[in-house]
């Protein structure tokens, strides 16, 4: 079984959001990845460690309730 790889470039391209933020993720850990090179150095990022980041941190909207103020 081979595990196919992106760089944070790769994946910034494919989801569309700055190279940066795919950059900061992985420093939090926030995000799935290993390092190729010996002190932390050339992470890759695993194909579908986007989508498992996503469904992890998605907020669920939750419908405000409204309350009326009752004089008296």
């Amino acid at each position: 079984m081979s595990q196919h790889l992106e760089t944070p470039k790769q994946l910034s391209k494919r989801i569309g959001i700055p190279v940066s933020n795919v950059r900061y993720l992985i420093r939090e850990d926030m995000l799935d990845h290993i390092y190729t090179a010996p002190g932390k150095r050339n992470p890759k990022i695993p194909i579908g460690a986007w989508e498992k980041y996503v469904a992890l941190f998605t907020v669920k909207a939750e419908p405000k309730v409204a309350y009326s103020r009752q004089k008296g």
